[in-house]
């Protein structure tokens, strides 16, 4: 028997995706990427619609279908593959590449993202191996599960939000990594002693808030993500610059960007 349901389309801008992610945790369809980097994005519901922030461009009746169906593979770069769980026997990994299973649940964080896209493309350049790793901010455990992955002996993943540790915990069990991996609900100021890697992918405004907290548990390296366009990726830099580090590589993608930074002395 098929379930007759609503699908919602709405605008969003870039600079929206972040609270899109917020706005409909269970996740929506990406229809159309826009030539100004907007967004067209579908939301199904049976409940009527759903509130949102975003100019709603039209509604329709349609027959229902799995959300599971819009989780497909995630191809983040050339050596890292996020593979949805029901998606696992059908998935042939190339040699060599580093593959995480992740369930789409309600903490933010499917890979989907430049913000998370750009960590990983920072920590892939790190040897990970026999390292000590700090996940601020871990979401759904992406970073995470990579660096448990990549050889790193102790990892610590924290987040403010609940949903985000259960679900980090949920994620590493399905990667075999969990007795690598410490959660904790908190932030970096919960967080005993120093890591080889610390990584933080956040926005502006909460590093302007928790950066302090941060950066005394870099020992070698940090990895910051999470800021959107030239404007807050200058305010981020003079705020490093503040506390003693300075950056040695910039990535960015769609306006996003991520810094690796080291201390000075």
């Amino acid at each position: 028997m098929t379930e007759r349901v609503y699908r919602y389309l709405f605008e969003v801008p870039q600079e929206g995706i972040l609270e899109a992610y917020e706005h409909f945790p269970n996740g929506f369809e990406i229809v159309e990427t826009k030539p100004d980097g907007g967004y067209v994005i579908a939301v199904y519901s049976s409940e009527g619609k759903p509130d949102a922030p975003f100019p709603l461009i039209r509604e329709e009746v349609v027959e229902y279908r799995d959300w599971k169906e819009y989780y497909k593979p995630i191809r983040v770069s050339e050596r890292t593959v996020i593979v949805p769980p029901w998606e696992v026997e059908n998935f042939a990994p190339s040699g060599g590449e580093t593959v995480l299973v992740i369930k789409p649940g309600k903490a933010f964080g499917t890979g989907l993202h430049e913000t998370t896209q750009l960590s990983l493309k920072l920590l892939e350049m790190e040897d990970l191996k026999g390292k000590s790793v700090l996940d601020v901010g871990c979401g759904s455990g992406i970073l995470s599960i990579f660096a448990a992955k990549r050889g790193a002996d102790r990892v610590v993943a924290v987040d403010i939000d609940p949903l985000a540790v259960e679900e980090t915990k949920e994620n590493a069990e399905l990667n075999g990594v969990s007795q690598k991996i410490e959660t904790l609900e908190g932030g970096a100021d919960k967080v005993e002693g120093t890591f080889d890697v610390v990584v933080a992918n956040l926005e502006i405004h909460i590093f302007r808030e928790v950066l302090k907290d941060i950066v005394p548990k870099i020992g070698k390296v940090g990895i910051f993500s999470g800021l959107y366009k030239v404007d807050e990726l200058i305010e981020f830099l003079q705020m490093l610059k503040g506390f003693g580090f300075k950056p040695t590589l910039v990535v960015e993608k769609n306006d996003w960007y991520a810094v690796r930074a080291v201390g000075n002395g």
